[in-house]
């Protein structure tokens, strides 16, 4: 099991990846972002300048998005936000993080978190912003593990709230 940028080799992997939240009736995969209409070679290659800070859209900030993967399965994404822009400090964070559905509850997601704060450390960044839903309590569970100390909670976008935590690098 390593976390790796993803590659063409990973093309059929990410079809299931992605297919996984699909049947389950989930439209978001958090920590994901590629275009719907972008080719596995242009989702490598945006993923990768995202990392440089390349070709980004408006207001967004440098990032690094890489993959949980096991023998040629992948059972996560990370994305890790270089730094933060206004809206990332409100409710996104430096750090976003999926697990596929038929893979969670066996600590994928708290590998993650913790290679995200190792890159965190190499970039030199003292502290990070980790979010999430107040009724998302796998990632509350997460994110406290993880050295997660909550700092406060707000009202989301969508009408829910948002738990903002603080983890000391």
């Amino acid at each position: 099991m390593q976390i790796v940028p993803l590659s063409a080799e990973h093309e059929l992997a990410l079809r299931d990846f992605l297919a996984d939240f699909v049947r389950v009736g989930e439209s978001d995969v958090p920590g994901y972002f590629a275009d719907a209409s972008w080719s596995h070679d242009e989702i490598v290659a945006n993923l990768a300048a995202g990392s440089r800070g390349e070709h980004l859209p408006e207001g967004w900030a440098p990032s690094t998005t890489s993959f949980l993967e096991d023998d040629g399965e992948i059972l996560g994404v990370v994305n890790l936000r270089h730094r933060l822009t206004s809206p990332l400090l409100r409710c996104g964070g430096h750090v976003g993080y999926g697990v596929r559905p038929s893979a969670r509850g066996r600590g994928h997601a708290t590998r993650m978190l913790e290679s995200a704060k190792q890159q965190a450390r190499e970039l030199g960044i003292d502290r990070i912003l980790v979010t999430c839903d107040t009724d998302n309590r796998a990632s509350t569970c997460v994110i406290e593990k993880c050295g997660g100390v909550l700092y406060d909670v707000l009202d989301g976008a969508s009408g829910g709230t948002i738990r903002r935590y603080w983890i000391a690098l």
